[in-house]
């Protein structure tokens, strides 16, 4: 199924491509200090709710971090700006079945997530959390790539980033929300550098916002985050935020 968009659909795109990537940070673990230690990386989706600020992301990605931490000297877990040695108490709600993990990180503000760029770093205000229209047709999505992944140095790393404006949706059920990802037929894509990467494994935790537009007038509304992305079939599976809405309460 193609995407069919106007010169002003177009438009909103690009900036809903930079909208995704405000709402998101890069969440990964190694040991700073030595060079040649294992770097592990998925995306965070930044929430709020009132004075509440909440990290969505998978559990796999927190169970591994908590498994190098448990048998490796001096793992840290960085999350945009700041780093954690342990982040067990902040878990708010986890779903290894679903694979979906939601962190409270509420005595910080929005500005110390903020890591670099010209992207600012907000945390997207949560509101009636409702099951996905089925009318919606298109999402935009974001995340960060581990193979945008560069040590500049023994604790500094830099990621690009890669993000759609306007995705078409395959399918959405209870449990999944299922996105077209073929870039040659629908992405149009926000990246630095500018050139789709050849692996998108990395995306998985970002925020993933559903596009409606009437004439001028355009929404987005957050409604999940990526699960998983099967890039032979050019589909990524994204889990609905009903599940876990619980967390927010």
């Amino acid at each position: 199924m193609d995407l069919v968009l106007s010169q002003q659909e177009r438009k909103l795109a690009s900036f809903l491509a930079e909208f995704s990537m405000i709402h998101s940070a890069p969440i990964y673990f190694g040991n700073p200090t030595q060079i040649d230690s294992r770097i592990n990386n998925g995306s965070a989706s930044l929430l709020k709710r009132g004075s509440r600020l909440f990290v969505a992301t998978n559990h796999h990605v927190i169970f591994e971090f908590a498994s190098r931490r448990a048998s490796e000297d001096g793992v840290i877990l960085q999350v945009g700006g700041l780093n954690f040695e342990s982040v067990a108490d902040r878990i708010v709600y986890r779903d290894p079945g679903f694979d979906i993990c939601v962190i409270e990180f509420s005595e910080y503000t929005e500005s110390d997530f903020q890591l670099f760029g010209n992207v600012p770093t907000k945390f997207y205000e949560l509101g009636n959390i409702e099951k996905l229209d089925v009318e919606v047709k298109a999402v935009a999505f974001g995340g960060y790539p581990g193979v945008f992944r560069n040590r500049v140095g023994s604790n500094n790393v830099h990621f690009h980033t890669f993000s759609s404006g306007a995705s078409v949706i395959e399918a959405i059920t209870d449990l999944n929300i299922v996105v077209n990802i073929d870039h040659s037929e629908n992405l149009i894509t926000s990246l630095t550098p500018e050139a789709a990467p050849h692996s998108i494994a990395g995306l998985s935790g970002g925020p993933v916002f559903a596009v409606s537009s009437t004439g001028a007038l355009a929404t987005f509304n957050f409604v999940g985050i990526i699960s998983e992305c099967n890039e032979n079939f050019k589909i990524m599976f994204a889990k609905p935020v009903q599940l876990f809405a619980g967390a927010f309460d």
